[in-house]
This record gives structure tokens, sequence and C-alpha cells, in this order.
């Protein structure tokens, strides 16, 4: 893995970490990535509780999630700690690759059997709950599960980027979750989009 991303001209892979341990204790005096990417079967504290641990101590730095873990529950755990995608070990080394450019663009890397397991989600019957979210927010919420960027999102609905931003960051805090793919698995399951 770390000779396919130093091998991009563009990425530079500085550190592997065998554990979340590892890895905060790294953070304690090293500037953090940009993109993180995350097993989930670590030692110790696991990588669902690493994505969390994360998302508050360095809460700008994105985590794709490379693993073997299929199961639905996984997925979702993932993705509500904070993961921008989530990536099966099966992946080859392009689609990881576009995985990385499509986070970094403000997108979401979903490999074809999690992307199926979101569908699955969105099918649910609604609870009906809204968890406090406007109209626009809403508006915002469906743009984002159309994989549109915040510029992408700021041009469809007419707002300028600050104001979709701003808005993302009401619909993060009102769903407790710390990334896009969190806020639109919460949204989906919940049946608000």
């Amino acid at each position: 893995m770390r000779d396919l991303l130093n091998g991009e001209e563009a990425i530079t892979c500085r550190r592997v970490f065998p554990s979340c341990a590892e890895l905060f204790a790294a953070l304690e005096t090293d500037e953090p990535p940009d993109l993180l990417m995350m097993d989930l079967g670590l030692p110790g504290m696991d990588g669902v509780e690493g994505i969390r641990e994360l998302a508050a101590r360095a809460p700008d730095v994105a985590v794709l999630v490379i693993t073997v873990f299929r199961e639905k529950e996984k997925v979702l755990e993932a993705l509500n700690a904070g993961a921008s995608g989530y990536l099966l070990k099966t992946a080859t080394g392009r689609e990881i690759l576009e995985g990385i450019e499509q986070v970094f663009q403000g997108g979401a890397a979903l490999s074809p059997e999690v992307a199926k397991i979101v569908l699955t989600e969105v099918r649910k019957p609604s609870s009906g709950e809204t968890f406090g979210l406007s109209g626009r927010e809403i508006e915002v919420l469906e743009q984002l599960a159309m994989d549109h960027s915040v510029k992408e999102i700021a041009d469809h609905l007419g707002i300028s980027r600050r104001t979709a931003a701003f808005h993302l960051e009401n619909i993060y805090r009102k769903l407790h979750v710390q990334s896009q793919s969190g806020a639109v698995a919460k949204a989906l399951r919940s049946g608000i989009i």
C-alpha cells in the first residue's frame, strides 16, 4: 500500500501505524496528515473507536476505511463515526487511488458492496425523525447524497460557499456525526432524504 501511494506524484505516505495507540502517540508531536487510511480490525482500540477519537483530536483529518469487514453494522458504525469513505480490501490499486481523490474533493468513496448496504438503508421506512433540520439543511443533505462538493452544493442551491459550509456544520452538529458520509448515512437511515 505504501509503495502504491508513494508511486503517485500528488500523494506521500509518510507513516504507517500498526495500532491506534501508536497513531495517537505520534499525533502528540507530529503534524496530522490530510488523510488517514484506517483498518477496522486493529489491536487495542478498534478502527471505529479510532475514527471517533481522531474526529475529536484532529477533526480536519479525513478518514478512508480500508478493511475486510463488509457487515452492515461495521459499515454504518464507521460512517457514523466520521469516516469519509469505506473501501473493501478487495479494491484494486486504481480504485483506492480514485477513492482518495474522491475524499479529497469532498466526496465519499464507497466500494460497490458498501454502496449497496447504504442503498438498502435508504429503502427502509422512515422513522419520521428530522433532528431539527431546517428545509434548507435537508436540501443541502440531498445534495450531499448526490456526492456534490461544497462548491457544487452552493452552485446548485444558489447560495455562497460560506453559507453552504455553515449549513453543513449545523447538519453535522444536529445529526451528531463528523463527516459527509456519516451525515448521509444517518439521514438515509432516518428517512430524512
